[in-house]
């Protein structure tokens, strides 16, 4: 797994979030380079966060037939490329965790419960916020004090 950072303060925690390889995403020439030598022919599936800034890039590093699963992007309405994701054959998924069903969070709250069990460091917490300051992780989520996942602890 190849994981992107947007600087190096974040290598560590792609690092232990399982990436075997960190690419920071700022120097197009570096960072080309440096993913035809991990990837020649080309990545399979691409996890999105910032999907309209990121499109035509992660379109570069795709395979004949790979995938975009976005959850997020930077402007609401981004400008898709077309035709060249036709000519590669490239299938678009967009995910709102709000819509998943229940017995797929249940699924993934065990499996990450597991990765935990055997060891596994998790997500780096920049903060615990009570439910009953909800409103404060969300603003904390949008405007990040430090480093790291909000937890809202129940």
């Amino acid at each position: 797994m190849i994981g992107t950072i947007r600087s190096s303060a974040e290598e560590e925690t792609a690092t232990n979030a399982g990436a075997d390889a960190v690419l920071r995403n700022d120097d197009d020439q570096e960072f080309r380079t440096r993913m035809t030598a991990l990837a020649p022919t080309g990545v399979d599936h691409v996890i999105e966060v910032a999907f309209g800034a990121n499109l035509e890039r992660d379109l570069e590093c795709l395979k004949l037939g790979g995938s975009v699963a976005s959850y997020a992007t930077d402007v609401g309405e981004p400008k898709i490329p077309f035709w060249p994701l036709v000519f590669k054959n490239i299938r678009l998924y967009f995910l709102g965790s709000d819509d998943f069903p229940k017995e797929a969070k249940i699924a993934a709250t065990r499996d990450l419960n597991s990765a935990l069990e055997l060891g596994w460091s998790g997500f780096e917490i920049g903060e615990r916020v009570p439910l009953s300051e909800i409103a404060r992780a969300h603003e904390l989520a949008e405007h990040p004090a430090r480093r790291g996942r909000i937890v809202v602890m129940l």
